[in-house]
């Protein structure tokens, strides 16, 4: 049972676990010590209710609250950002301490980097997005050399690893500069090439046939176009295009003949279809119906294209390859997702029962 005492001079408050130890212990307390802490106390809720909270006014930073940048650069002394200060010089000791504190790197690297991003078309204001730095900064660290006078020679080891972490390719441009429209064009030539129809692709892409036909013939498009050429290619480069109906059919085989006139490559006759430096040769001549897509029989074959994906041959030697396994009418049929009166006729026509 707990026996508590207090004293009525100092107002000093403590709990015993019994009446000897209250009367041995309580006499021996310091009034003048507990007043100094009542003092101590009051002092610091008095700061800390006197604490001014900035908000930040910088147009491009907007430091937010509880963090050391607000502390320092707004000077902000709100409690969560002083607590942010403190807890930052706490880590500034140890890693004294241990000799691990690096604030400052050699900011040579970052300079080349940006260098390289800027060659490639990579503006400082991309280059400042993208790394979560400020304009300013950004191109102080690009002018900054060795016989520079002026600039920064030195970075956080933060700054350098957004920096450095930018790569250097066609995702890091901004939406609307400008690159080389060859891989756009090449892409979607391939694409024809193999059935799908350009009014399809460019209703996929969100844009009309006639911006479409542009980044066809155009030297050069805008970054997002080639992003999402690219990533639309990447998606139907080995899917056939739709043949549910007669309209679908006829679509894909004008579209087939467009570009075996125009001499257009198929996706798998590229090597590299950004760099190879000239096109495969392709033998422009008339596209013709009865030609088979091996792939596209292989693919039926594995049960991953359904029966009207393929073209008048290719059904039937579908069918027969088939049948030469050993595959019933039944089992051809729920493969290829078509009737089993439908296999009937095509076994029918090369003499399998």
């Amino acid at each position: 049972m707990k026996v508590s005492r207090t004293c009525p001079a100092c107002g000093y408050t403590a709990d015993y676990s019994s009446a000897a130890l209250a009367d041995a212990h309580y006499p021996r307390h310091s009034c003048a010590k507990h007043r100094r802490g009542l003092e101590q106390a009051r002092r610091r809720t008095e700061r800390l209710q006197a604490r001014v909270t900035r908000e930040c006014t910088h147009p491009e930073a907007r430091h937010a609250h509880g963090t050391r940048a607000a502390y320092v650069k707004d000077r902000c002394r709100c409690t969560r950002c002083t607590a942010a200060n403190t807890a930052a010089g706490r880590i500034v000791t140890r890693e004294r301490m241990y000799g691990r504190w690096q604030p400052y790197i050699d900011a040579d690297p970052v300079r080349e980097h940006i260098a390289a991003l800027r060659a490639v078309g990579i503006g400082v204001e991309r280059i400042a997005a993208l790394a979560g730095l400020s304009v300013s900064h950004t191109r102080e660290l690009a002018e900054s050399g060795r016989g520079n006078s002026r600039g920064t020679r030195r970075v956080r080891p933060s700054t350098a690893t957004r920096v450095l972490s930018i790569g250097i390719n066609e995702a890091s441009r901004a939406p609307h500069s400008r690159v080389d429209a060859t891989g756009t064009r090449r892409r979607l030539q391939a694409l024809i090439a193999i059935g799908w129809p350009a009014e399809l692709l460019a209703n996929v892409l969100g844009r009309r046939p006639n911006s479409l036909h542009r980044s066809m013939t155009g030297e050069s498009v805008t970054a997002r176009t080639a992003h999402d050429v690219a990533t639309l290619y990447e998606r139907l480069w080995n899917c056939r295009p739709p043949r549910m109906t007669g309209e679908q059919r006829a679509a894909a085989d004008a579209a087939q003949a467009h570009a075996a006139a125009q001499g257009w490559p198929t996706p798998l006759a590229w090597d590299d279809i950004d760099t190879d430096p000239t096109p495969p040769a392709v033998t422009a001549s008339p596209f013709r119906q009865h030609e088979m897509d091996e792939i596209a029989i292989e693919r039926a074959v594995a049960g991953d294209i359904s029966y009207n994906d393929l073209t008048a041959v290719e059904q039937q030697e579908v069918v027969r390859r088939l049948t030469a396994r050993g595959s019933s009418i039944r089992d051809i049929a729920a493969r290829l997702g078509t009737t089993k009166r439908t296999v009937s006729r095509r076994r029918a026509s090369f003499g399998a029962a």
